[in-house]
């Protein structure tokens, strides 16, 4: 079992800027602190976090409600991630008793002054550590929001770092040891804990390459009122027709022992019950997801094909309906490469991933993801006696390690086979 963990540090408060010593007790984030933690929010927007576990300290909470902004993401208060126990010297300055600070800091002993003592401390890093792992499941990405003490804890204890070299470091830098808001990965697998990157500030951090393979199988929605009658259908939409439920059926069928962990279907009722269909015997249900939607062909929604199958046609070739109150080709392209970046994100190494969407849509995503020419497209499967695009086809696509492969263009769902 593999655990990654994100930990962060609270952004810059109020005694932080005032040079005042800030263990248990609290003081709210200054405007640095509130910058640190948006600069943590973009530093960290790609990585998804399964779980989220912060310490009780409200600057720590503010601080998570920051990086955590537009995410649907719970999060669970561990009251042993709060900070060292200062004791008495809780809110007074660094320089207002220097030797005696000095000590206490150098033997990391407060007990002097009724505060908390390096070996409880060591014990509490690793036993809140300990429960957390023990709650998280293979290959999950967890967040934790918390402080410096308990950090540098973690890191000389759990993952080996030899802290008076890395002070060292730092000083000879002229950074800090453990920066407000900066970010530390570390893994968690077969009981052991193995460091990934230094604690850096948010503004310096990249995202440490993840190998992971992932496995999308797309399909397409099953027929409609509007394809048996040959409408022009983008973000209109009309009902599945009875063919069309079957189709959808004959796709879940096919997929039948293929295990998803995730299901997505554009929010068009066409695409989103043939995604329910199918992913009915897996008891899961599937996320509206509203980049999968169908290309906007704007006034063209609702037209009758044989009409203006040359317009049509000539629009289609360089997927240009933007002058007509539709999308153009970048918009389509910017929504695909969105959608899959985040996909991968959230995905697990290992995991199936189901994306119920369009005609056009796949089309798109073989021209811009694999370079495949649509005209040839056409051509070659015409040759071979098969359908373009069928309603409940299913294509198959592999990310792996930062590159998409195709594995297998779209077929009927009854001449489907896994590979």
């Amino acid at each position: 079992m593999k655990i990654t963990f994100y930990f962060v540090r609270h952004g810059e408060t109020l005694f932080n800027r005032k040079g005042r010593i800030q263990g248990v007790s609290d003081s709210p984030l200054s405007e640095l602190g509130l910058q640190q933690a948006a600069q943590a929010h973009d530093a960290l927007a790609d990585v998804h976090f399964d779980r989220v576990f912060l310490s009780p300290s409200e600057r720590v909470a503010d601080t998570a409600e920051i990086i955590l902004k537009d995410r649907k993401c719970e999060w669970e208060i561990v009251d042993d991630l709060h900070e060292f126990d200062f004791g008495r010297y809780e809110g007074t300055r660094f320089t207002s008793h220097p030797d005696e600070l000095r000590r206490c800091f150098d033997s990391r002993d407060f007990s002097s002054v009724d505060g908390e003592t390096r070996g409880k401390m060591e014990i509490r890093v690793r036993e809140t550590m300990r429960s957390i792992a023990s709650q998280c499941d293979d290959g999950d990405r967890v967040l934790i929001v918390s402080h410096g003490m308990f950090e540098m804890f973690l890191m000389e204890k759990l993952l080996d770092v030899d802290l008076d070299v890395f002070r060292k470091d730092r000083e000879g830098e002229n950074r800090n040891i453990i920066p407000n808001c900066g970010i530390m990965v570390f893994t968690f697998e077969d009981g052991q804990y193995r460091l990934v990157t230094l604690p850096v500030e948010p503004d310096l951090f990249r995202i440490p390459a993840e190998k992971k393979t992932v496995r999308f199988y797309y399909v397409r929605h099953g027929e409609t009122l509007f394809n048996q009658w040959n409408r022009m259908q983008g973000w209109c939409d009309s009902p599945l027709t009875k063919n069309g439920i079957c189709q959808a059926n004959t796709a879940a069928d096919a997929l039948r022992n293929v295990y998803f962990a995730r299901a997505y279907a554009s929010p068009s009722l066409r695409a989103y019950r043939t995604a329910e269909i199918i992913c009915a015997p897996h008891r899961i249900t599937p996320v509206r997801e509203k980049l999968l939607k169908e290309v906007n062909f704007g006034d063209f929604e609702g037209v009758v094909r044989d009409s203006w199958v040359e317009e049509i046609n000539r629009r289609h070739k360089t997927e240009t309906w933007d002058d007509i109150g539709g999308e153009s080709a970048e918009d389509v392209e910017t929504r695909i490469r969105t959608f899959l970046k985040r996909a991968v994100s959230e995905a697990k190494d290992g995991d199936n991933v189901l994306m119920v969407s369009h005609g056009t849509y796949y089309l798109n995503i073989l021209e811009k993801i694999f370079k495949i020419d649509r005209e040839e497209y056409f051509v070659s499967r015409i040759k071979a006696g098969k359908q373009g695009m069928p309603n409940g086809g299913i294509f198959t696509f592999e990310y792996k390690d930062g590159h998409f492969r195709m594995i297998e263009l779209m077929c009927p769902p009854e001449e489907y086979e896994e590979h």
